[in-house]
């Protein structure tokens, strides 16, 4: 991971710090929720650091919130709660979309 930690993670879904059974799953997790800001923006995490000097707090918020939907919903969609990434995820990365 290039800009999350597994602390940040686990504190985003709640998860006792000293609780170790799924690090693997949330490391997973978070790898791909940056893979996937990277590519919903456009672009490159060196261009990201480049042009910011770090990566924005928006970019790490919008990533923790991939993590905790897919750690919480761990299927892409079930018959009883239908739901998506909240709109805060969009609202997030809007802004730092490469045109």
């Amino acid at each position: 991971m290039n800009w999350l930690t597994l602390e940040d993670i686990k504190k985003q879904c709640r998860i006792e710090q000293d609780f170790h059974d799924e690090d693997t799953l949330l490391e997973f997790y978070g790898e791909s929720a940056e893979e996937q800001v990277l590519g919903d923006i456009g672009r490159s995490y060196q261009d990201i650091v480049t042009t910011y000097g770090k990566v924005p707090v928006d970019i790490v918020h919008a990533s923790l919130l991939l993590v905790d939907q897919s750690y919480r919903q761990r299927s892409p969609a079930d018959t009883m709660t239908w739901s998506t990434v909240p709109y805060a995820y969009e609202a997030k990365i809007k802004k730092y979309v490469k045109l």
